[in-house]
């Protein structure tokens, strides 16, 4: 929610950049995460397989359309989601 406005304004980069960068910084986040909680026996695999290979196939699909989705689209889609799982939190 942070990360791509501050990229924007005191970085400078453009929008598309900044979203790449943002999604960047989100995987090796991500993975320190399940480390944590795989160390703590708090993850368990079967669960957790749909969403590692969604979250695969999103990202080799979001690398393929990188060049060929404009910024608007791209902050109106972001914008959707955002606010979908905003209301799926709420309910």
């Amino acid at each position: 929610m942070v990360l791509v406005p501050l990229l924007l304004g005191w970085v400078k980069l453009e929008e598309k950049k900044a979203f790449a960068t943002s999604v960047a910084v989100i995987l090796p986040i991500c993975a320190v995460s399940c480390a944590v909680y795989w160390r703590q026996g708090l993850l368990e695999p079967g669960p957790a397989l749909p969403f590692l290979v969604s979250g695969a196939v999103g990202g080799w699909l979001g690398g393929r359309w990188y060049g060929r989705v404009s910024g608007t689209l791209l902050r109106r889609v972001f914008a959707l989601l955002t606010v979908y799982g905003g209301i799926r939190c709420l309910f």
